[in-house]
Parts: C-alpha cells; structure tokens; sequence
C-alpha cells in the first residue's frame, strides 16, 4: 500500500507481524521467518561441538609435544609405547621389566595406525588432501590474476594509449544543454508565475523530459534529511521534475525528519512526494517495485542511497547522455569518499571501491563488456526497467539483476568516469560486515539463477556469455573468494605445520602481489596502506566465503536485507562532530557485539605462527601469520575502526 506525503503521522499503522524492523531490533527477512516456521531446522548439540573443539586442540597439542620431544611413539621388536623422553641422557629401561610399570602393549600390526605418531598421520592423511587443494587453488588463483590483467590491460590502453575516448562509440551531448531554474523563478512559480530562465549563448533541447528522483531509505535518521535537501536541489524543470521519497522505516523519528523536510520543500514549490508501505516486502526493490505506477508520465529516474550527496547539476551531465542515445538503458557515475581518511578500515575500503570503479567498471563500459548499476548515483531510463521485466527481490543484489536482465536484452549501459558522487563508506565494522555480507550473497544468488538465460539469450555474443558466466561471476565473484579463504587464509598457515607441502612460489607471491598492487594504484596514497589492505581482505575471507555458499545454497540467511548503517557526517563540520560524538557516546554504552568466527581464525593463526617459529625457525613467515592473527582478533572482538 502507498502513501503519498499529505498522510499524517499520526494514521499510520503498522503490523508488527508483517513489519521487519531495523537491525538493532533483531529481524529476519521473510524467507527467513517462513523457514523458520515451516522448517524444523536441526541444531547443533553443544556436546558435539565441545567434542569437536577438544578434538582440534588435543591434535594440536599432541603435535606440539611430539616436536618438542616430550612425547614420542618408541618401537620395540614389533610393540608401541607411548613413552616421554629422556633428555639427560639416562638409558631406557626394558619396557618388559616386571618393576617397572608400562603401558599396554601391543604385538599385532592391526594396530599400528592406532599409536602411530602425529606426525605419520599428517604425512599420510592430510598432506594428499593439502596438496590437491594447493592444485585447485592455484588455478583459481592464475583465474583471478588474469581477469586482474586483462581490466589493467583495458584500463591502461583506453586512458593512455587509445585516440579515440572509450565514450566516442556513443553519441555525445555535444555542448547541448537543458534550461533550468533560479532559485527566484521557483519562488514565483510558486506564486503562479511560469517564467524560465534560459541563458544566452548556448544550444538548448526542444523537447524537456520528464525526471524523478527516487530516495529509497530505512531507518536513515542521521542523513535522510541531508540526501532530500541535496536532491530537492538540482537543477531541472521544475514542472518536469519530481523528488519521491520511498520511506520503509519503522523508527518514528526517521519518519518525522523525512516528513519534516518533505513540507518545507513543497512550501518552496517543490514537486516532492513521500511514499511509505506498511510492510518491507522485497526491501528496497520492493519499495521501487510498488512505486513504478506512479511515475509513469517520467521517462529518466535518478536514484540515490541515503549517504549519498550529489551536485545541483547532477542530472544536467548525465541525463543528456539518455536523449542522445535511444538505445542505453542507464549512466552509472564513479563513487567519491567523504570520509575515506577517517579510520584504517575507512582507508582499505576506499582502496576497494576506487579500483572498482577506477578500473573495472571502467573498463566493462571501454571493452563494450557487462557491468552493472551500482545501486545508486545513476539514472535509469523508465523504458529499460519496464522493458526488462521491472525490479526483482528475488536476490539481494536487485541492481545487479535488473542490468543483466537489460544486458541481456540487448541495452547498452554508460559509466562516466568524470561525473562523480560523494557518499559515505560505512565506518563501523558491524555495518561494513553486514554490507559485505550481502555483497557476496547477492551476486551468488544470481549467478545461480541466471547461468541458463545467459546461456539461452540472443542478445548478446558467445564470447561475452563466456566472460559473465566465466570472469564476472566465476573469477570475481566466487573464485576470489575461494583463493582468499583456502589458499592464504587455510594452506599458507597450515604450511607452517607441515613445511614440505609445495605451494607454487608464483600462486604464494608473485599473484597476490599483483593483485594487491593493481588494487591500491587506483587511490591516491594506496600504497601506504597496502599492508593494511592484505590483512584487512584475508580478515574478511570468513565473511565473504560464509556468504558465498549462502547465496549458492539458498540458505535462510541468503535473502535478509540489513541497511548499511550510516552515521551522516559527512556534509557539514557541526553535524560530523555532533554525531561523532553521539556515535562514541552510544558505542561506549552498547556492549560490542563479539565474532567468534574471527576469533576462531584468530586462534588459528596464533598457533600456526607459533609453531612454525618454535619447530621449523620460520620467523618471517610466521610473523605474517601472526600479525594476521592479530587483526583477526581484532575483527572478531569489534575493534576495528582505529
């Protein structure tokens, strides 16, 4: 059910069993609930699990001694005991003397696997298995660092070496401009005066189309009035122009700031709507979903996310590029951080980001390649999204789904490397887990219910099939993945125990030093932060891979929606420092929510770089692993933002 904006507060219902509400309550998505009520699902026993974990660290431990010499499996004429060692050099005695009391023996070779030592049962069981996921992972890893080459290669030659600009395949505005508004002629259109402003000297459209622009938002107290007064402020038509507000929040004082700014810009002639649902079905695509009805007359909708703050003249340099070519179905801009200096976890996602669209985005657009909207800061053409089907909550990458159904269509798309978009990078760790969470389900949802249309469609080649199904979902999305995890995050340390398992020098250094390179000279500084980089991206292995197989598996957990929680410092000095300070005041009281699956890794690199230290004399190597423990324990007990 929509609203508009004339609704009061105060007739507005909400029904708890149908409402999800914000994280700090606990919710689920709906998929969730009905599994939970239609599924039993078989919990864990906490004995198993207690037995599993005693398990671990009685292996362990029993490796531990056994290097050290304090326990050792000793071979008598066909019988084993379990005997401690003599380090002063004092002779054994007898294992069958009477006088002395030994432990059982036993003379059958049925049992020998029984007492063999910890060291044979690696040698024998683990190392074969090690060796084949080496195998598997260093072929992922060549995967990856390929796909890294091939958007260096693409980037590198459109900014530098190609005459011709990676945008010359469309057609371009060419010094076309759209007649806006004063601010003056807005108050006297508001007074029932219709004049416009035009300035001389320059090339006008005849024809102005119709643009709205969508702020889909929940629970965004701290911003939400900050993106409805940027947007209410760009420059367009203002009898072709509307601003709508798709409101889900649940949270009173969320609805009354957005409803607050939603009457001081209709007094001032804004054409601004503010739409709120009663329930959250589908999250965000659901709210865009239910309000497609009412821009019908729109051809062009812009969309922006609450932390985002776009220029006055935003439309005016991205709009244009839809007039002139019939046949593109959005113009995505580049993200730019407000806040990327702010803590080191701000600095290594900013170094993310950048080369996601410095680089990749660049270069899918340049190579006539699939990318996909980002979600936000980019315009739509309303003919794209009808034509391809409309917004789908059927994953929780909804931008990503609607592009690849427009791809697949046969829409081109453009990204305007020059046209950027300040916003802001999540700066606490739970709101940065949870975005990546669904950042890495998402596309794993979609890869897996999307591989037979790419294969049975028409519309594009088979060799861009091949990069979707191969490079863009398969190296990026998931192969990446799996490398992190296995490879840096399972073997690496686990080489530290057993020394002897051969992994390729070029799999071990020479990749995730391109990789790592390739990433960080996209931001100014990177390489400052470089170190920081590797050891923050292997903290969020646990994450990513957790997710990964959520998305593949349709778990329960693969469609909840948790909103990136935004602190809204980022447009103006005296609102950063009033919520800087009321974000410490409430961290400070709220109890740190702890991560045991960080803690785990955390305990697991510890004990790998000690033991590579105390046994093989590894001590550079396993000063890595121990600093990546570290900032495993840091990631798991919350302690990031530093």
């Amino acid at each position: 059910m929509l609203r508009s904006h004339s609704t009061p507060l105060a007739t507005t219902t909400t029904n708890s069993s149908s409402v999800l509400l914000s994280p700090r309550y606990d919710c689920k998505s709906p998929r969730s609930l009905y599994h939970s009520k239609h599924i039993q699902k078989k919990k864990k026993s906490p004995l198993s699990t207690t037995c599993f974990i005693l398990c671990v660290f009685v292996f362990c431990l029993m490796v531990v001694l056994h290097r050290m010499e304090v326990i050792f499996v000793h071979r008598v004429g066909g019988t084993f005991s379990l005997l401690g060692s003599n380090r002063h050099g004092e002779e054994e005695k007898d294992i069958n003397d009477a006088s002395i009391p030994s432990f059982p023996s036993v003379s059958s070779e049925y049992f020998y696997w029984a007492l063999v030592t910890a060291d044979d049962i690696r040698v024998a069981f683990f190392n074969p298995v090690l060796k084949i996921f080496v195998g598997f992972t260093a072929f992922l890893s060549a995967l990856v660092a390929a796909d890294r080459v091939f958007h260096l290669y693409v980037a590198f030659y459109w900014k530098y070496l190609s005459r011709k600009g990676y945008l010359d395949k469309f057609k371009r505005p060419n010094g076309k401009r759209v007649p806006s508004y004063s601010m003056e002629e807005i108050q006297q259109s508001s007074q029932g005066s219709s004049s416009s402003y035009l300035p001389p000297g320059a090339e006008y459209y005849s024809t102005i189309p119709n643009v709205v622009v969508q702020l889909p938002m929940f629970n965004e107290t701290a911003c939400c009035e900050d993106i409805i007064n940027a947007a209410c402020r760009m420059k367009w038509p203002r009898e072709h122009f509307m601003v709508q507000i798709l409101d889900d929040s649940t949270e009173l004082e969320a609805r009354e700031i957005a409803q607050s700014a939603v009457h001081r810009w209709m007094s001032r002639g804004i054409n601004i709507q503010y739409v709120c649902r009663e329930n959250r079905k589908g999250y965000k695509a659901g709210s865009m979903v239910e309000a497609m009805d009412s821009i019908e007359n729109y051809e062009y909708v812009a969309v922006f996310d609450a932390d985002f703050d776009p220029d006055s003249d935003f439309l005016f340099n991205t709009v244009p590029w839809l007039m002139e070519n019939e046949d593109v179905g959005f113009v995505q801009t580049r993200w730019t951080f407000t806040n990327a200096k702010e803590t080191v976890l701000t600095r290594v996602l900013e170094i993310s980001l950048s080369y996601h669209m410095l680089c990749e985005q660049y270069a899918r657009c340049a190579a006539g390649l699939f990318f996909n909207f980002n979600g936000t800061a980019g315009v739509w053409r309303r003919k794209c999204i009808v034509d391809s089907g409309g917004w789908n909550f059927r994953t929780t990458v909804e931008d990503m789904d609607l592009s690849l159904r427009a791809y697949l269509k046969g829409w081109k798309f453009i990204f305007l490397n020059d046209i950027t978009c300040d916003n802001e990078i999540p700066a606490e760790y739970d709101a940065y887990r949870k975005q990546q969470h669904r950042w890495s389900c998402g596309p794993m949802q979609l890869w897996r219910k999307a591989t037979k249309t790419i294969l049975e469609s028409n519309g594009v080649s088979m060799a861009k099939k091949l990069y979707l199904i191969v490079f863009f979902f398969g190296a990026r999305m998931f192969a990446a993945h799996i490398v992190s995890f296995f490879l840096y995050c399972l073997l690496v340390p686990l080489c530290a125990i057993s020394p002897e398992i051969p992994i390729p020098f070029w799999a071990l250094v020479y990749a995730p030093v391109l990789v790592t390179m390739s990433t960080v000279v996209f931001t100014k500084d990177g390489w400052k932060t470089s170190v920081a980089f590797v050891l923050f991206e292997n903290a969020m292995c646990v994450v990513k891979l957790s997710a990964m197989i959520s998305g593949l598996l349709e778990l329960s957990d693969a469609h909840e929606w948790v909103v990136t929680k935004k602190l809204g410092n980022m447009f103006s000095s005296s609102s950063s420092s009033s919520n800087a300070s009321t974000s410490s005041t409430t961290t400070s009281k709220v109890c740190r929510k702890i991560y045991f699956k960080e803690l785990s890794m955390g305990l697991f690199f510890l004990f790998c770089g000690v033991y590579g230290i105390l046994q093989h004399q590894l001590v550079h190597y396993s000063l890595f692993l121990i600093a990546q423990s570290l900032v495993f324990f840091a990631f798991g007990l919350n302690r990031v933002a530093f």
